[in-house]
């Protein structure tokens, strides 16, 4: 057997100095009685009677909310029935999620189809525009063209009416010329005082008749001129009747070809709300599926209010936040341990605290893959994406870097080196600290409770999220008013 030094006897003695010291302040709280039936003995017997009280000290304060500690009895049927329906259930939730997976390619393929066919129908719908534009030119082009025809018969009708007017003078004095041509010189002298009258008015009419020979030349001229430009307009209208039955055969094309587009479009729209609808079917499912999986997966085991009071009371000795208070966030948090998280780090924590808490998970002697933490939420960024972290650890749901920093402390108090995170008395006791830092909560000034409650949930942005000290108070309103019954 080895001998033990006089140094290290002393050290040991006054360790256990120290955790009767301890164990005697904390016994009022724990509601332990009979304390001096246990220490009225000999030496020896105050010693072990010590070390004993010591154990049921630390024994109260290692109540764990995971069913997988020795602590708590655990049924390893129950467990396994637990873990085979997680099994069947987490298969049924990745053959859900391939469906949606599937479907969603396909949503995805018909999403560009229907882009595309919107694409061509806005371009048909410019094709179809260029060309009523171009029918509606050309139409008036015939319009144009149709009017100078009609005048042209008009000008070519009125040439006609003045030639045939013009003729019938000419003819007229053919005839009067024809008739002088006859006369005799008794007749001539008879009608005229003189020759010379008579061969005046003879020269007179073969004068206008060779005018109106030239006129009615010009008249000519000017019919067969106007004739041409008809035959040139008649050629330019059929031309432009041409043109406008080309330009309304393109113009019928392109509106066959906009409601064959639109139908298909109307066929693609109908695809994707289906596949929308099963998309949103299937992840309805989906998500029932993962709040099942969570409920099972969640290791938190709801601690009895008795059991959850005392804890409080003493972390609250501890740090002087009130017990009420205490048990407000430890609802909110984890519904009094009973949902410490269904997710894993690799899934749910941010990368950049894995090693924090490996670190955490390595000196409790935890599988990291093993440790339950809370799963990451989903919060729909502009892209589509989804965003946010879980990682929240314990009753408490401390990140890994936040527990690091208030581990040390909590050792301090409760004597567990190293604290646990999923130990309800080390997480209470870190919640305490945190919420303690707020001027006016030890003082249990409501105010300042609303605030810390507040900054536990958002930190620096507590200021939008009053809601969450709203809730917290309200359950410790009903827990205050338990406490109070239970004295």
């Amino acid at each position: 057997m080895k001998l033990i030094s006089l140094n290290e006897r002393s050290s040991r003695v006054t360790g256990i100095a120290r955790l009767l010291g301890l164990a005697l302040l904390l016994l009022p709280l724990l509601g332990l009685s009979a304390v001096s039936a246990k220490t009225d003995n000999d030496t020896n017997g105050n010693v072990n009677t010590n070390t004993n009280l010591n154990n049921n000290v630390n024994a109260n304060s290692n109540v764990n909310v995971d069913p997988n500690n020795s602590n708590q009895n655990v049924d390893p049927e129950a467990l396994k029935k637990r873990q085979d329906k997680i099994r069947r259930k987490e298969e049924q939730l990745q053959s859900i999620r391939t469906q949606i997976n599937t479907y969603e390619q396909s949503s995805s393929v018909i999403s560009q189809k229907t882009e595309t066919v919107k694409d061509l129908l806005v371009s048909l719908d410019e094709d179809i525009r260029q060309a009523e534009e171009a029918l509606a030119l050309t139409e008036k082009g015939l319009n144009d063209t149709q009017k100078s025809i009609s005048d042209k018969e008009h000008d070519i009708l009125m040439k006609e009416d003045e030639i045939a007017k013009k003729r019938d003078i000419l003819e007229e004095y053919v005839r009067e010329l024809n008739q002088m041509d006859k006369k005799t010189v008794v007749e001539i002298l008879l009608e005229k005082p003189s020759f010379s009258e008579y061969f005046k008015e003879v020269e007179n009419i073969i004068t206008f008749e060779q005018r109106l020979h030239e006129f009615l030349g010009q008249l000519h001229s000017d019919r067969t001129a106007m004739g041409k430009e008809k035959e040139i307009l008649e050629e330019k209208k059929n031309e432009q009747l041409a043109l406008f039955s080309i330009q309304e055969e393109q113009r019928i094309t392109l509106e066959r070809n906009k409601k064959d587009r639109e139908e298909l479009l109307r066929e693609a729209q109908g695809e994707q709300e289906r596949l929308d609808n099963l998309i949103e079917k299937g992840s309805e499912v989906a998500n029932r599926l993962v709040s099942e999986i969570t409920a099972l997966q969640s290791l938190g085991t709801k601690i009895d209010f008795g059991q959850a009071l005392e804890e409080a009371k003493a972390v609250s000795g501890l740090t002087g936040v009130r017990p009420a208070f205490l048990l407000g966030v430890l609802k909110v948090e984890s519904n009094m341990g009973s949902n410490v998280g269904g997710g894993r780090y690799s899934n749910d924590m941010n990368p950049a605290q894995w090693d924090r808490f490996k670190s955490i998970c390595s000196e409790l002697g935890y599988s990291p893959q093993d440790r339950p933490v809370s799963r990451k939420p989903c919060y729909r960024s502009l892209d589509g994406e989804c965003r946010g972290w879980g990682g929240a650890m314990g009753p408490a749901q401390f990140m890994p870097s936040t527990w690091m920093g208030y581990k040390e402390a909590v050792a301090n108090l409760t004597w567990h080196n190293p604290p646990d995170p999923w130990n309800l008395r080390d997480a209470l006791t870190a919640m305490g600290l945190k919420l303690s830092k707020v001027t006016g909560v030890t003082a249990h000034d409501r105010r300042a409770e609303h605030k810390a409650a507040s900054i536990y949930l958002a930190g620096g942005n507590w200021g939008s999220f009053g809601w969450y000290g709203d809730r917290v108070l309200k359950f410790a309103d009903q827990y205050e008013e338990e406490i109070k019954n239970v004295k």
